[in-house]
């Protein structure tokens, strides 16, 4: 009886962690890896690059509120 329980417990851990991954860490890189990328792109074009990565970080967000 107590096996079965921790092993429902573990299986909860795994599908919170697993849900963690998906739903913050990876959406997080990604948008760090693009405002890295847009960062980038916009020091070469010799533009204000400190703007266009606030864009990046901020119009994703804005788009999920507004959906």
């Amino acid at each position: 009886m107590i096996l079965m329980i921790f092993s429902v417990l573990g299986d909860l851990y795994f599908l919170v962690a697993l849900l963690l991954l998906v739903f913050l860490i990876i959406p997080y890189s990604v948008l760090k890896f693009l405002a890295i990328w847009v960062y980038r792109d916009a020091k070469r074009k010799e533009i204000n690059a400190a703007t266009w990565v606030l864009i990046v970080w901020i119009i994703p967000f804005f788009i999920g509120f507004i959906i």
